[in-house]
This record gives structure tokens, sequence and C-alpha cells, in this order.
């Protein structure tokens, strides 16, 4: 018997590690071309509403403010995604995490002409998606166990609880902060709920199920 050493420890890589990793390459571009990429790829909410630029709905979502904004959001996307994307499948995950971004684009920039009146305030960044993917998470993953870092303390919750307290949070936040702060709270809240809806909408029509499992540990 002949064993291929080498094609045996070959993995092909998944969506959501691919994600992450175009995230990277666009962070490092960035680096050295911050303003042009932030003035031409960025969201703008009053552009949305005009129709016009209509790319940077997808463009914005790859854009990250600085090694921080990254760090953390694709770990939550290691973190959480593997898990979805091996229930959903590639082109269903495809779904939630694009439609999550856009959803919350979508809301944000609705809240931003309408209500904070903003309308060419810059929005940046996965935090839409990668919401709509914990989301699905912890509609999928209710009572699993997560470990969660605030600074120095550590918190042990179910996915559920952690998910719909930080949703609520990010609620008040979008309610009462609105895009000061430098956070767009509301593209949060849009991303969380496409995601729930979707899941519901899905659950019901998915057959496959995890072929691994982790044991998550969410920094905050």
């Amino acid at each position: 018997m002949v064993i291929d050493l080498e094609a045996a420890t070959r993995r092909e890589l998944t969506l959501t590690e691919w994600i992450i990793i175009i995230n990277v390459i666009v962070f490092i571009i960035e680096m050295f071309a911050y303003v042009p990429m932030i003035l031409w790829l960025s969201l703008i909410p009053a552009f949305v509403f005009q129709g016009i630029q209509l790319w940077r709905l997808i463009t914005h979502m790859f854009l990250h403010a600085d090694f921080l904004h990254i760090f953390f959001n694709m770990y939550a996307l290691y973190v959480f995604g593997k898990d979805v994307e091996s229930t959903f499948g590639r082109n269903y995950f495809l779904i939630l995490y694009f439609g999550s971004g856009l959803a919350g684009a979508l809301f944000f920039s609705f809240m931003a002409v309408y209500f904070y009146k903003t309308p060419l305030v810059f929005s940046l960044g996965a935090s839409a998606a990668v919401f709509g993917v914990m989301a699905a998470y912890a509609f999928l993953f209710p009572n699993r166990r997560l470990m969660i870092w605030f600074g120095f303390v550590v918190i042990r919750t179910r996915a559920k609880y952690f998910a719909l307290g930080y949703a609520i949070l990010e609620l008040l936040r979008a309610i009462f902060l609105g895009p000061y702060g430098g956070v767009a709270y509301a593209a949060h809240v849009g991303g969380f709920i496409f995601g729930v809806l979707i899941t519901f909408y899905l659950k019901r029509k998915l057959w496959a199920r995890p072929t691994y499992v982790y044991s998550p540990v969410v920094y905050y």
C-alpha cells in the first residue's frame, strides 16, 4: 500500500478562512493607501439613497480602520464561522455573510440619513457580516458554552445568552449613541437581524450537520 503523505495532509481552505485571508490582504494594501481606499471604497449613506457608487455596499466590508478593528472582526469570524459554514454549506454561508453585511449597510444608511442626519459619514468594516454569522451560530448552537474575556474577567455563558445580550447592547447603542463614538452600531443590528431571519428560514431545509466542533474563546 502506498500513501502520499503530502496529499494526506493537504486540506482545502474553508470559505471562512478565505474571507479572513482576503480581509487581511486588503488591510495590508490599505496600510499603504488608506486615504484613497477610504474615499472610494467605504460606505456613504447618502450615495446609497442616491443610487450611485453602489459598489461601496460590498467593498466597505473588506476595509478596516485599524489593527484592533480587523483583529476582533476576523477572530470572531474564525470562532463562529466554521461551524456555521459546515452546517449551511458554502453557498448558503455566502448568502448569510454578504446578506448580513448588506442588511447592516442598508439599515445603517437608513438610520444615518433619516434619524442621525449624518448622510455623508464614512462607514467601513465587516462587523455587520460577522454579527450575522454570530446570530446564526447562536440560533444553530444555542446551548454551546462560550468563554468570554472582558479584559481580565472571564465569563462563561451559553451562545444564545451571549448573542442576545450583545444584540440588545448594540441596539441600545444604536438608539442612544447613533454614529458617534466611531462605531456603526445600527449596522451591527441590521446584520444580526438578517442572520436570525435567514437562519430561521434555512434551518428547516438543512440536512448537513457540523463535521467538526470547536471550543471557542471570545474576546471583547
